[in-house]
């Protein structure tokens, strides 16, 4: 049976793609709101270093916003393999929104709420891994 070499670049060192890692760390870069009945639904955009995108997404137990945004910080930290979510913009879905300018606004005091929240779990989730 013979053997396959794979290809090498000038620099001796093989021309394959770079590993894909077992983990990679994300970063939340939106949160979007949306009701769902007596319910709040919370939508996580996250990306990592290398364009990756990906949406996680949990519906809060309450109607509260503040309360949903609270529930959804917990939920995403303790994911394990989220390192941050500095400058999060939290909005409502369009759907939400009654006019095209209302779904360009942030709530800036959910923004606070959730990265708050955010931080204070990661924080404990660090502190188990110890």
């Amino acid at each position: 049976m013979a053997r396959r070499r794979a290809a090498r670049s000038a620099s001796g060192r093989s021309a394959a793609a770079e590993p894909i890692r077992a983990t990679s760390m994300w970063r939340v870069d939106q949160v979007f709101l949306a009701r769902k009945g007596m319910r709040v639904e919370v939508t996580s955009s996250l990306v990592n270093d290398h364009g990756g995108l990906r949406n996680l997404s949990v519906t809060a137990p309450t109607d509260d916003p503040h309360e949903a945004v609270r529930h959804a910080a917990r939920f995403i930290a303790g994911k394990g393999n989220v390192s941050g979510a500095r400058q999060a913009r939290v909005r409502w879905t369009r759907e939400q929104a009654t006019t095209e300018q209302d779904a360009l606004i942030r709530d800036r005091l959910l923004e606070d709420e959730f990265l708050d929240e955010f931080e204070e779990t990661l924080a404990a989730v660090r502190d188990q891994q110890r």
